[in-house]
């Protein structure tokens, strides 16, 4: 009697894969007091009906780990996480000397933070594409790379040119004799960054970030950088919070306080000790106590210059909101438990378990509004003042009730340390939000507004459907093929949908219309559609160019970017949703450093300025952030950088040419023009290696 066979999708598939991972790093499972909390487990959603399935490497849909160590000339034997002996142990256990743990490591926590910044933006996360980028297509990259095992140097960094992420390994320095010095470097340790949570996390956020914002890797001004590098690390110590066994044991030990160094507070401790530094990396609260100890008071941006320095300030002002946040929320818990605490004695597990729960929540809440406010910053030269203000609008847009005060916990951390607003009358929360389009602004007719992005959102295409036909002759990616058979690919199918919506925007905008052809149009957008003979620096469409040698284009004319057409929809507490197209629109101007010299480019004079007129000294940008909400295709909101503002042309002129990382960026220096392509195209592995 033949027996049928089951095969695996006869069985219905587990909710979760949950994989093993340091909670932190190695050097806290051999330190007594931490080895209890650093075996961790991250639990990520089984891969759904419109997902890929799960390959060895591991490889899914969003990333591809690649194990191969150039310094050894090795590639390592790819983990299959879907082996029965992994399913039945959440995978492999934590070990320093296999590398098929760092594979799985490096996964689940890329992973976890890709699962975060998607439930915050309310859309899939996508990554960059190519570099050189000059319209609306090949504008993504399917899968970022992953290599565990890049690097023999103490670094660690994402590359934009490469569209992956770099992890490297090193022995410890030698640390000075102390209790402290728990790694010496002759007891031939190595470290391993790909096996710190922290360091993985920092890394994955710079991908993201430059997913979402295509131009946020140029250094335009001082806080550029400084701002990537800032979001990272407010990324990483906030995901700390959701590791429920750590928070429990950490709050035990500091007595419910946030506001003390410890593992929660502190980035990547193993990497610290390893290079010399008797601690964490960077402390959230190194910040915060040196204000308290400095005779001055609180260190403020305008005392500070370098960048790593600005960063440490934006992330002191997160964290300090985030901590005076958690001490509002469990106000009440420590009152009831006021005997307790006034004994000096053990805070009760029950205490313990609703403290740490409170700070979970905190940090999500926080967390959530940091990454909601990336779709309300403007597409370049983001000033910290315009992150607060990004953050204020999100959270307001979504949440419009704040009745525990969090959006004033926010301005005020941030005005403790003078991060200035630019544009804002007061530091009250409603005075930062950005300004809704005003139709008076309009005078012939201010509904046009709303019906001419009506007429836009009719070509579009809102949402992903299986099936989906594009219109004939639309010019999607060719890398993007329909979907046909059984296969069903949802995150492929948004970025086929969202490519087209680039190309349908970008021709809209490069096509001569008399409604969109008015100067209220570019006031409207901070960019210039029509030629402008006062300013003829703009980039302009060239005779030899294919598409206005096809027709599509007219020569003479100022070109267009669209670098974003992603719809967000989003859902608050309390039912609340949010429904936009997010657009981003760019336009550059050509700089130069020699005022003779733009007054040249501004004149048109090509001839006087010869092959410079093709390569300018940088290229300076401009453009914005439009919301059109769905339910009613009104546009809610146009965030600008306008490309005629010659004060910020100049200020990002003296950027380039005053200030340390502007001159390394473009090579200023003698004998430097090489290490400025470098830095260009590998701008994080400069930042990493410069804070050593």
């Amino acid at each position: 009697m033949a027996v049928e066979r089951l095969t695996s999708d006869d069985y219905p598939h587990p909710p979760m894969r949950r994989l093993r991972v340091y909670a932190f790093d190695p050097q806290a499972s051999i330190e007594l007091d931490s080895a209890v909390i650093n075996d961790a487990v991250i639990a990520l959603p089984w891969e759904s009906a419109w997902e890929d399935p799960l390959e060895i490497g591991p490889v899914n849909d969003y990333v591809e780990v690649i194990d191969y160590d150039p310094a050894c000339g090795v590639f390592y034997a790819p983990v299959d996480l879907n082996h029965p002996v992994l399913l039945a142990q959440d995978g492999l256990p934590p070990s320093e000397g296999r590398p098929q743990f760092h594979q799985q490591m490096v996964f689940a926590v890329v992973m976890r933070t890709i699962r975060t910044f998607e439930r915050a933006l309310g859309r899939p996360v996508l990554w960059a594409g190519v570099p050189d980028f000059r319209g609306p297509d090949r504008n993504f990259t399917k899968r970022l790379r992953i290599y565990p095992h890049a690097l023999r140097e103490a670094n660690a960094y994402y590359s934009p040119a490469k569209r992956a992420l770099l992890f490297g390994y090193f022995k410890a320095q030698a640390a000075p004799a102390s209790a402290d010095a728990v790694i010496a470097a002759d007891d031939g340790h190595w470290v391993f960054t790909c096996l710190s949570q922290d360091i993985v996390a920092h890394e994955t956020t710079h991908a993201i970030l430059h997913g979402v914002y295509r131009r946020s890797v140029n250094a335009s001004n001082v806080d550029s950088l400084a701002f990537h590098e800032a979001f990272a690390d407010i990324v990483a110590l906030l995901q700390h919070f959701s590791l429920t066994q750590v928070v429990e044991h950490q709050i035990s030990r500091s007595r419910g306080s946030l506001r003390v160094g410890n593992l929660l507070t502190g980035l990547a401790s193993q990497f610290g000790h390893a290079t010399g530094r008797q601690g964490a990396l960077r402390y959230a609260l190194e910040t915060i106590a040196a204000e308290g100890a400095a005779p001055g008071g609180v260190a403020t941006l305008a005392d500070t210059r370098e960048p790593h320095a600005r960063g440490g300030i934006l992330v002191a002002a997160i964290f300090d909101a985030f901590v005076t946040i958690y001490e509002r929320r469990t106000a009440d818990l420590f009152r009831i438990a006021g005997a307790q605490l006034a004994g000096g004695g053990v805070l009760s597990p029950d205490l313990v378990a609703r403290l740490a729960n409170e700070a979970a929540k905190a940090a999500d809440h926080v967390l959530r509004m940091c990454v909601r406010a990336l779709d309300y910053l403007p597409p370049v030269d983001t000033r910290f003042g315009e992150y607060l203000r990004a953050i204020i609008t999100a959270d307001n847009d979504l949440v419009a009730d704040d009745p525990m005060r969090y959006r004033v916990a926010m301005v005020e951390a941030f005005r403790k340390r003078g991060i200035a607003v630019p544009g804002s009358i007061s530091m009250a929360p409603d005075s930062l939000l950005w300004e809704d389009p005003d139709p008076r602004d309009w005078p012939a007719a201010p509904e046009a507004l709303t019906e001419l992005f009506g007429d836009l959102l009719s070509t579009l295409i809102l949402d992903a459907q299986f099936g989906r036909r594009f219109p004939a002759g639309a010019r999607a990616n060719a890398a993007y093929v329909p979907q046909t058979g059984s296969r069903r690919n949802l995150r492929e199918l948004t970025m086929q949908i969202t490519d087209y919506n680039q190309a349908c925007i970008h021709d809209w905008l490069n096509t001569a219309s008399d409604a969109r052809d008015r100067p209220e149009w570019e006031a409207l957008l901070g960019i210039k559609l029509l030629p402008d003979p006062a300013d003829r620096a703009i980039n302009t469409w060239e005779a030899d160019d294919p598409e206005v040698k096809a027709n599509r284009r007219t020569a003479g004319m100022p070109r267009v970017e669209v670098h974003s057409a992603r719809v967000a929809r989003r859902t608050g507490p309390d039912g609340q949703d949010v429904q936009q197209l997010v657009v981003q629109l760019l336009q550059k101007r050509r700089g130069y450093f020699s005022d003779a010299d733009q007054a040249l480019a501004t004149a048109g004079d090509r001839a006087a300025l010869g092959d410079r007129w093709a390569r300018p000294d940088f290229w300076f940008r401009g453009g914005a952030t439009i919301h059109i909400d769905l339910r009613d295709g009104r546009l809610r909101r146009v965030i600008r950088k306008r490309i005629d503002n010659d004060r910020r042309l100049a200020e990002e002129r003296a950027f380039l040419t005053g200030n340390a990382m502007g001159r390394a960026v473009r090579g200023a220096d003698a004998g430097a023009a090489a290490a400025a392509a470098s830095v260009a195209a590998e701008p994080f592995a400069f930042v990493h290696r410069s804070m050593g």
